[in-house]
């Protein structure tokens, strides 16, 4: 049984974890009364699912380091229970934890997977920096350990951004970069995948003795993230995605169908009416209007108006056909592209935009 994204990542990772299904396996916190034991496993009974006792079991001996004993427990009550989802994902784990070398008699306090190989030219970090290099590794920690999926990925991406300045400083750091790598698989984050597994690469992790450091290289592999031509090629979908819009250029006359993108240093409209390009730091502001319109507005007066709609609503035959706009998504692009800064209110008719401040 494939495991969820999250689940094969923390076994990955080297740190303390507590499986996402075994929080669910002991629901009930409180102790029962004789009474409401015999409730509890009669309504178990006729609902197909184990009692909570037994679940519960299972997720002390799982979080002992008990790997064999959990899966023989869990196996027996699978036998009475078989179509109990949480005993069908708690036996998928437990079975991949024993297969990649788990501890199965690991005492209470030592049930942590194997540690990658240090760096044995890895800065010794101290004062501050120590202290936020445990900070990042508590947030990591806690990241996988969240049940919650969108808490999760708010968390990974916390970590992504924190982590990010901080191995500016210090790139010799290898747990920090297998944890960006892991993470970078739970948000699906190509770009900061590579860029973790170049450095892990460098850094020989592929010839440690470890099989969670390697067996994080090889999930990097097969999803193609340590090709640089498949890099190239996704970041150039990824611009064409993001900073590139179908549209109509507008004039007092007519209007043109062209595709308007936006690189690095200059917006650029090509149409069947030619190709306009207008300099990043030639443009004074740029207007969004309730008209569909995006309007860029050039320190010596002259101005494009481009109009961009959905791609998949464009009509191949019939100009007269309405189209949904998206200006909002021309305007976040801009933002995201040139840092360019918002000076008119949410609630204004018409929204500007001008560059940052020098």
């Amino acid at each position: 049984m494939k495991l969820p994204r999250r689940l094969s990542v923390t076994l990955i990772l080297g740190l303390p974890f507590i499986p996402a299904t075994l929080p669910l396996l002991h629901a009930q916190t409180s102790t029962p009364t004789p009474a409401d034991a015999n409730a509890t496993a009669a309504v178990s009974a006729a609902s197909g699912q184990a009692p909570d006792e037994a679940t519960k079991k299972i997720s002390e001996l799982v979080l002992a380091g008990r790997y064999t004993g959990a899966q023989k427990l869990t196996e027996g009550l699978l036998i009475a229970y078989p179509n109990d989802q949480r005993l069908i994902k708690a036996k998928a784990l437990i079975d991949s934890r024993l297969s990649s070398g788990g501890s199965t008699s690991a005492a209470p306090g030592n049930a942590q997977p194997t540690q990658p190989t240090a760096n044995p030219n890895a800065e010794q970090l101290t004062g501050m920096d120590k202290v936020d290099y445990d900070a990042l590794i508590e947030l990591g920690r806690q990241a996988e350990l969240t049940t919650d999926l969108e808490q999760q990925k708010v968390s990974l991406k916390q970590f992504m951004d924190q982590s990010a300045p901080f191995l500016q400083k210090h790139p010799d750091q290898i747990l920090l970069w297998q944890l960006r790598a892991a993470s970078a698989i739970s948000l699906n984050d190509f770009v900061a995948g590579y860029d973790a597994g170049q450095k892990l690469l460098a850094a020989r992790v592929a010839d440690s003795t470890d099989p969670g450091s390697r067996r994080l290289l090889a999930q990097l592999k097969n999803k193609g993230w340590l090709d640089k031509k498949a890099l190239a090629d996704f970041q150039e979908k990824e611009h064409l995605n993001r900073y590139s819009f179908l549209g109509e250029r507008q004039t007092f006359t007519h209007s043109r169908r062209g595709r308007l993108t936006l690189n690095e240093n200059e917006a650029v409209y090509e149409g069947a009416d030619g190709i306009i390009r207008i300099s990043r730091d030639d443009i004074r502001e740029i207007q969004a209007d309730g008209g569909g319109g995006v309007t860029f507005l050039e320190k010596d007066a002259k101005k494009l108006v481009f109009s961009p709609f959905y791609q998949e609503n464009i009509p191949c035959c019939d100009v007269n056909v309405w189209v949904w706009k998206k200006v909002g998504a021309v305007m976040d692009a801009i933002v995201e592209r040139w840092r360019f800064v918002l000076i008119s209110k949410p609630t204004d008719a018409i929204q500007t935009l001008r560059p940052p401040n020098p």
